[in-house]
């Protein structure tokens, strides 16, 4: 019999996990430690936290699914190596940390974070979209403050940032933001020999600390 996870408060947890009526994997969206008394999901909660180095509470589940896995590759074979066909009951869950959709898969008591090359390529792809996108963003912004045409503004360099909360690093005074991390890059800029620091996350670009014009 295939194996099954019940979500909590729903679902008892049976030494052989058997499926039990009426369960359901966890809602999108739902906070990870909400389900922890879901075998599989902490497992695989745990497993993507340890292997993005992050808190738990930032990982939401999105399904739990049992899966009968076609060979000993659990789902997610390597160019090059051989695996043996057989059968393997097991569980794939897929979580959620900000904007990005996670699959972990589980089987025997052993879970693994599935990063298939053309998905990881593709999320590689879509950050440096996003991150040159900002850069434009940024480079527009100081091109209008020093009243000078955005050709002559440089692109210096861009570094990955994990902010401690929403002000990406340069709170104004008065001002209030949510105390959550988030996830954004340092961007250097340069104008002539005077270079300008741009914090930005997926959605806002600003300049820290702030400039003056000349």
């Amino acid at each position: 019999m295939r194996r099954r996870s019940e979500p909590a408060a729903a679902c008892a947890v049976a030494t052989l996990a058997m499926l039990a009526t009426g369960c359901q994997t966890a809602p999108p969206g739902s906070n990870a430690l909400a389900d922890v008394r879901d075998p599989i999901a902490a497992l695989a909660v745990d497993t993507l936290a340890s292997e993005l180095k992050v808190p738990q509470d930032r990982i939401s589940i999105v399904s739990v699914a049992a899966v009968d896995w076609p060979d000993s590759s659990v789902g997610c074979p390597k160019p090059g190596m051989a695996y043996l066909t057989v059968i393997t009951p097991g569980h794939k869950v897929l979580l959620r940390v900000d904007d990005r959709t996670y699959a972990v898969h589980e089987a025997k008591g052993q879970a693994f974070v599935c990063q298939q090359p053309s998905l990881a390529a593709e999320a590689a792809a879509d950050r440096s979209r996003t991150q040159d996108r900002l850069m434009l963003t940024a480079r527009v912004d100081l091109a209008r403050r020093l009243g000078v045409p955005v050709p002559e503004i440089q692109a210096a360099g861009a570094t990955p940032k994990t902010f401690e909360d929403a002000s990406l690093g340069c709170p104004k005074a008065g001002m209030q933001y949510a105390q959550v991390l988030t996830e954004g890059w340092v961007l250097s800029l340069r104008h002539g020999n005077r270079d300008f620091t741009y914090h930005a996350d997926a959605h806002h670009v600003i300049p820290c600390p702030d400039i003056a014009s000349e």
